[in-house]
């Protein structure tokens, strides 16, 4: 299944450009609208689900707090458990032309959890010569886990992980072991997760002389690892 995301603005074309030009085909569409005086965004929405029911799409519509970071943040989170727990193997992406600063800020911190694509529109107006396909712009980012499978204590884990590689100091399993009071293969299977995670690394370990300890391996925490830190 796969999920496409998008924030309804003042007109309908960047969405509908973005929807025609993405490769991968979409099962569900899910537009994303804040409520203003002038009803601009409902006004587009209806335009939208109604463009797109026609084009044999399913469409849905949610209705966000524009200067509510959070509300934002958890109503596409919302949206990727829901379908998550429907198909494990959903794909998502999101649509940010249309979002202000903070929208397109909020989605790009969300869909880095959601492993999702995110995409943005150039004018198709500045650009008249060039297909819809060039104009597609995919922003890279990182492929995060997801936070609330890893489960507290591998993310405790990774905290001390963390701490201990910012004070200079040299990371095995058996120090982890040591930390939280637990035998060395019960700890492996959390070190297996963040390892499977993309969160940690496994580097060679040294002796005190400065040689390379075969018997050992040295856990460092990836870039990766320390934006999830920060997100939780």
């Amino acid at each position: 299944m796969y999920i496409h995301l998008a924030f309804s603005g003042r007109e309908p074309d960047p969405t509908l450009n973005t929807i025609k030009a993405i490769p991968n085909a979409i099962d569900r569409i899910i537009l994303l609208y804040s409520i203003s005086e002038d009803k601009i965004y409902e006004k587009t929405t209806e335009i939208l689900m109604e463009k797109l029911g026609e084009m044999g799409y399913v469409c849905e519509s949610k209705v966000i707090k524009p200067f509510d970071f959070l509300n934002i943040v958890d109503t596409i989170y919302n949206i990727y458990e829901q379908y998550s727990e429907e198909d494990r193997r959903a794909k998502f992406s999101v649509d940010i032309t249309n979002g202000t600063n903070l929208m397109s800020a909020a989605a790009c911190n969300t869909a880095f959890f959601m492993n999702s694509d995110v995409y943005y529109m150039m004018d198709q107006r500045r650009f008249t010569d060039k297909p819809l396909e060039d104009l597609l712009v995919t922003i890279p980012s990182p492929k995060i886990p997801d936070v609330k499978r890893l489960g507290e204590l591998s993310l405790e884990m990774l905290r001390f992980i963390a701490e201990e590689q910012d004070r200079r100091r040299e990371v095995c399993n058996v120090d982890v072991a040591r930390r939280f009071d637990m035998k060395p293969q019960a700890v492996m299977y959390h070190i297996n997760r963040l390892l499977d995670a993309g969160v940690i690394e496994m580097e060679d370990a040294y002796t005190p002389k400065g040689k390379i300890d075969k018997r050992r391996k040295a856990i460092k925490i990836k870039r990766e690892g320390r934006f999830v830190l920060r997100w939780v």
